[in-house]
């Protein structure tokens, strides 16, 4: 008798989990396809190469010029006085200090920038997400690169799906 009570306790407890399994939906996008294929990310982007573009130039040129300063002290160290060489080797030092302090500069803007253009980019993709989560009951989405996932079936990935959605609502919000 106990052992069919426990047998029937088993079965039920299989078929309720069976059934919690059927009506949990879970999905997973790839964050970084969003970001870079929706146009609003491509927006974002655009303006934050536009914005940088000149201090982009002017970092190379001052890299190019580095480049033709070391090798040309390269290229004088043997018949350079050793106070004249020591003279050209602080020069080339100040000159990769001062390139340093602008890169570094430069990637503090970037950063701040970055995160100012992205705010409104993220919460597109929250949106979206949420929006396509709602109208096919998805009960979680994550994302595919930082889940923990070893392997995920592409019947889950509905990246896509939520880059028609982004899209979709980028252009409403447009007009």
């Amino acid at each position: 008798m106990r052992k069919i009570l426990f047998l029937v306790l088993i079965l039920v407890l299989a078929f309720q989990a069976q059934a919690f399994a059927d009506t949990q939906k879970m999905a997973v996008v790839s964050l970084d396809k969003l970001l870079k294929d929706s146009e609003i990310g491509q927006v974002a982007y655009k303006q934050l190469e536009e914005k940088f573009k000149s201090a982009k130039a002017k970092m190379e040129v001052q890299q190019k010029e580095l480049e033709s300063l070391k090798q040309s002290l390269q290229k004088q160290s043997l018949v350079l006085s050793l106070e004249a060489k020591q003279d050209k080797e602080l020069e080339f030092k100040r000159k990769v200090r001062d390139y340093q302090d602008l890169a570094q500069a430069t990637q503090r803007k970037m950063q701040a920038e970055q995160q100012k253009l992205g705010t409104p980019v993220m919460e597109a993709v929250k949106e979206a997400v949420d929006s396509y989560a709602k109208k096919n009951t998805v009960t979680a989405v994550f994302d595919k690169r930082s889940s923990g996932f070893l392997y995920v079936d592409d019947t889950v990935d509905v990246t896509n799906e939520v880059l028609l959605e982004m899209n979709r609502a980028f252009r409403a919000g447009k007009k």
